[in-house]
C-alpha cells in the first residue's frame, strides 16, 4: 500500500527457535510488537512468538516451534544457604529464577485447582527442610501443607478449621516473637542478624482467603479483625525481625488482600486463573495477550512479578505430596 511503512526484517536466523533480526520505526518502542502476540503466532504457523530488546530501535522476534515450557522440573536440591536463593523455576530462555528469602520481603501465590500451585509450595518448602537456620510455620486450614512440620520453638503451625481461634493465636504469638526481635536489632543495625538463635521463619497463610471466610463467619472476639491485624503487622514490620510471610490463595481478591498487602511482596506468582481480572491484581502490566493466554496455562506454569525484571513466565518444579513430607521428615527436627 503506498505510503505504508513497516518494521523491517534485516536477518533470520533458522537455529532453533527462528530469531527475526527487526529494525523498528522511528518512535517504535518493544510494547508496540508486543500487543498480540497470539494472533502473529497463528499467522507464523509456530505455538508462540516471543519479543526480545535487541539494541536501541531493533529487537529480535523468536518463533517457537513449541512451548519452552512443556516439560516438568524434578524436585530441586534442597537450600545450603538461604542467601544464595530458592530455587521457584525456569523461563523461557531456561535460565534458573531464584527468590533470596534473606534480602527479598514477602511473596504472595494464586492458581487455581490443579494449576500447580500446591506443586510450587511444595518445592520451595521442600528445599528449606534441611537448611541451617530456618523455621517454617503459619496457619493452614487445609491441615495438608503444613502438617509434615514440627513445632519447634515458634508458635504453630495451626491446622485444620476444628480450632478457628488456634489460627489467631498462631499468628499473634508471631508478632509477639517479631516484637522480641526487633528489641534486639543492634543500634547499628536496620535488621536483625540471622543464625542459630534467630532463625530465619517462613510464616506461610495456606488458602488465606478461606481462613478468613471462616474467621468471619465465627465472629467470636472478632477473630477475623485480629487476624488481619496480625497479618498487617508482619507484612509491614516481619522483615527487619527476619520473618517472611507467603500467602497462598485461589484468587487474589481485592477484598481479600488488598493494595497493601500486595505492595508489601517483593514476589507476587500466577498460575492459572480463572480471569483476567485476576491475573491483573497481582501483575497490573500484564498485557491482554499475556493475559488471555495465560488462562489456559498448563499446570506448573506460573507469571512471576519481582523487583529488577520483566514480568516472568516460568516452569515451577513439579514435585508430589508424598515425596514432599518423605523431605521434611528425612531433614529431622533441626
Amino acid at each position: 500500500m503506498p505510503g505504508l511503512s513497516l518494521p523491517v526484517v534485516t536477518h533470520v536466523d533458522l537455529r532453533t527457535p527462528t530469531t527475526l533480526t527487526v529494525r523498528l520505526l522511528p518512535g517504535q518502542i518493544l510494547a508496540d510488537l508486543t500487543g498480540d502476540l497470539s494472533r502473529l503466532a497463528e499467522g507464523m504457523g509456530v505455538a508462540a512468538v516471543r519479543v526480545r530488546p535487541f539494541r536501541h530501535g531493533w529487537v529480535h522476534v523468536l518463533l517457537l516451534p513449541a512451548d519452552p515450557l512443556a516439560v516438568t522440573i524434578p524436585h530441586p536440591r534442597p537450600v545450603p544457604d538461604l542467601e544464595r536463593g530458592v530455587y521457584l523455576g525456569k523461563d523461557e530462555d531456561g535460565k534458573s529464577i531464584t527468590a533470596d528469602l534473606v534480602t527479598g520481603a514477602h511473596m504472595i501465590v494464586q492458581g487455581a485447582t490443579g494449576s500447580g500451585k500446591s506443586s510450587f509450595l511444595y518445592s520451595v518448602l521442600g528445599q528449606v527442610a534441611s537448611t541451617p537456620g530456618v523455621r517454617v510455620t503459619g496457619s493452614d486450614p487445609t491441615g495438608l501443607l503444613l502438617a509434615p512440620w514440627p513445632s519447634l520453638e515458634l508458635p504453630g503451625p495451626a491446622l485444620g478449621t476444628s480450632d478457628p481461634a488456634a489460627h489467631v493465636a498462631v499468628l499473634e504469638g508471631l508478632v509477639a516473637e517479631m516484637d522480641r526481635r526487633v528489641a534486639l536489632i543492634p543500634a547499628d543495625h536496620d535488621s536483625l542478624p540471622l543464625g542459630a538463635d534467630h532463625p530465619a521463619v517462613l510464616v506461610v497463610l495456606e488458602e488465606y482467603p478461606g481462613l478468613l471466610r471462616l474467621l468471619d463467619a465465627v465472629d467470636s472476639k472478632g477473630l477475623g479483625k485480629r487476624i488481619r491485624a496480625a497479618v498487617a503487622r508482619l507484612l509491614a514490620e516481619g522483615r527487619k525481625a527476619g520473618l517472611r510471610v507467603i500467602i497462598v490463595a485461589q484468587r487474589a481478591d481485592a477484598s481479600i488482600i488488598g493494595g497493601y498487602e500486595r505492595g508489601q511482596a517483593s514476589h507476587r506468582l500466577s498460575f492459572r486463573v480463572d480471569s483476567v481480572d485476576a491475573l491483573r491484581m497481582l501483575h497490573p502490566n500484564a498485557t491482554p495477550d499475556a493475559a488471555g493466554d495465560h488462562s489456559t496455562a498448563l499446570p506448573g506454569i506460573a507469571l512471576l512479578s519481582a523487583p529488577g525484571m520483566p514480568l516472568t513466565r516460568l516452569r515451577a518444579p513439579h514435585v508430589d505430596y508424598r515425596t514432599y513430607t518423605k523431605t521434611i521428615r528425612s531433614a529431622g527436627t533441626r
